[in-house]
């Protein structure tokens, strides 16, 4: 890497630099007229200022520009889920199901926002992922994989119907804080029947917090490896404080084919599991998930960085407003020490 590329380093050889370059001009200021000394003084400040800002600034921004290109996504669909009777597989609202991997090194948020044309290329609508239809990770750790599902409503608010030529995807992300080892899953089986694939097993909290709920997402991939649909399931435990470490609990998830999965089911090869646990504070009375502050994810989080996961975000505001406070300090220091020569030399 180049020295000074990065932020980091960026920052601490403003600071330096800033150090010296004051430090020369108070030391040679009672050898020079007062007049050269204001000037040389108001010409560090200004460029301490024009250095040290962008650096501060990119502090607060540029991880979140990283992180757009950790995550990518392998593979989407859409499709109509069935309408009303007559059912036709073509009057239903639409969804896009598809999978994203975390690529880079550090646990992320992220968000997938849907743009959905008409055959006249003209953008009749929106979506993005909600926790009204939760179908995502909210944490997604490196290297990890997760589903998701954007719905979009075949009316427009007029009430007429809008078909889908095409659909554009755009993926954006940010640095993760606040997760714990949560989840692992035992055990799973698969049966079909009546036109419903249905998914039983057994999951075991492997934390040392309890936790109120969990989610439960399954991916289902065709024969070539690309997903078909996601589906989603919501479990507990029947315990006063919720869901205990070291214990376990029964979980289930199922695709109908029939009615909200627009006859995928046919083209099903396989599916994975993944899940993620929360807790019911977090959840309103109709049962949306409200942006969660402590996430317990599937797997292991290593102790160091579960440690980590709860200080305050690498973007943190703090972080920023430390930075400014110190250039605050030096230009204050820099004044007075400054006045107090003036003071000492009209004295003698």
């Amino acid at each position: 890497m180049i020295p000074g590329s990065n932020p980091g380093d960026r920052t601490k050889i403003s600071f330096l630099w800033a150090n010296s370059a004051l430090s020369q001009v108070l030391y040679s200021s009672t050898n020079k007229p007062r007049k050269g000394k204001k000037m040389k003084f108001l010409t560090v400040v200004i460029m301490l200022l024009a250095i040290m800002v962008p650096s501060v600034a990119s502090m607060g921004f540029v991880s979140q520009a990283k992180a757009d290109d950790n995550v990518i996504i392998l593979s989407h669909t859409i499709f109509q889920d069935y309408g009303p009777p007559p059912s036709s597989v073509d009057k239903g609202d639409y969804q896009v199901a598809g999978e994203v991997q975390n690529v880079g090194t550090l646990s992320l948020h992220f968000n997938v926002t849907a743009e959905f044309y008409n055959s006249n290329n003209e953008i009749i609508g929106s979506g993005f992922l909600s926790d009204s239809h939760t179908s995502y990770l909210h944490v997604l750790l490196p290297g990890k994989k997760s589903p998701f599902v954007i719905f979009f409503s075949r009316f427009n608010e007029e009430g007429d119907f809008r078909p889908v030529d095409h659909y554009s995807l755009k993926i954006t992300s940010s640095p993760a804080n606040l997760y714990q080892s949560g989840f692992e899953i035992l055990s799973q089986t698969s049966h079909e029947t009546r036109g419903t694939l249905l998914i039983e097993g057994e999951i075991k909290n492997i934390g040392t917090e309890y936790v109120d709920g969990f989610m439960v997402f399954a991916t289902f991939y065709n024969e070539t490896g690309e997903v078909v649909a996601v589906a989603s399931e919501g479990g507990g435990y029947a315990g006063i404080k919720g869901f205990p470490p070291n214990q376990t609990a029964y979980f289930s998830t199922k695709i109908e084919d029939f009615t909200q999965y627009g006859g995928r089911l046919q083209r099903i090869d396989r599916y994975e599991l993944t899940a993620e646990g929360y807790d019911y504070s977090l959840w309103t009375v109709d049962g949306q998930l409200i942006n969660p502050e402590i996430v317990y994810v599937l797997g292991t989080v290593p102790e160091q960085e579960e440690e980590e996961s709860v200080k305050q975000p690498e973007n943190s505001p703090l972080t920023l407003y430390a930075a400014i406070a110190i250039i605050v300090a030096v230009l204050l220091i820099a004044t007075f020490l400054l006045f107090r020569k003036r003071k000492i030399r009209n004295i003698q």
